[in-house]
């Protein structure tokens, strides 16, 4: 299995910070995206900003409350998550991600992921765990909601598919985001990483002229 980069994260404390223009370094803050056959999806008059990220990583389960304090103050953006599928690793835990984001479970579902995968070591891919798990967060989550969505047709499709976005966009550490389907992120703390990703935004909105 592909080893997973991560950068050495300090403070978790935003501030509006991200919200300032900051000069971005093509090859330390971010790099362009090579031309793919395999697109994220977009929505017209909107940035795409897509997350790659993994519930086996600590740093994106840090992030990821911030990542969404974030998001509730910028418009006319798109933000997806994508749980990275390197070698046919993780193809339960990209159903549980694809299965959290079609029901609109948001933070709390997601952080009880990280919770239960890292802090308690459980396997989320057993489903017998994952019942169990499902069972004990009733209050975020209905059991029976959860695993008719995730035992659809829809959702089986989906590891393939985050596999072949994965390969696409060249993900080889976690968390990545690829912002308009042109910028890709590099390591950074979290404030920076989060500025960096803002200054992106920005940086598609002039030029696709999206206001």
């Amino acid at each position: 299995m592909k080893k997973i980069i991560f950068a050495l994260f300090g403070s978790m404390i935003l501030t509006n910070s991200y919200a300032a223009d900051v000069a971005l370094k093509l090859g330390t803050d971010y790099t362009v995206v090579s031309n793919t056959a395999k697109q994220l999806p977009t929505t017209s008059g909107k940035v795409n900003v897509t997350e790659f990220f993994s519930y086996a990583c600590i740093h994106c389960a840090l992030l990821e409350p911030d990542l969404d304090q974030w998001y509730a103050t910028n418009k006319n953006i798109q933000l997806n998550r994508v749980q990275v599928v390197w070698e046919n690793n993780f193809i339960g835990y990209a159903k549980i991600n694809a299965t959290s984001q079609m029901l609109n479970l948001g933070t709390k579902f997601n952080q009880a992921v990280f919770n239960a995968t890292m802090n308690q070591r459980q396997n989320l891919e057993d489903p017998v765990q994952l019942q169990k798990f499902l069972n004990t967060n009733k209050a975020i989550v209905n059991p029976q909601t959860f695993m008719a969505t995730y035992n659809s047709f829809a959702i089986s499709t989906k590891p393939q598919e985050y596999a072949q976005l994965t390969q696409a966009y060249n993900i080889n550490g976690t968390p990545t985001f690829i912002v308009g389907n042109k910028y890709a992120t590099q390591p950074a703390q979290p404030a920076r990483l989060i500025q960096v990703v803002q200054a992106l935004v920005n940086k598609v909105k002039q030029e696709q002229k999206i206001k």
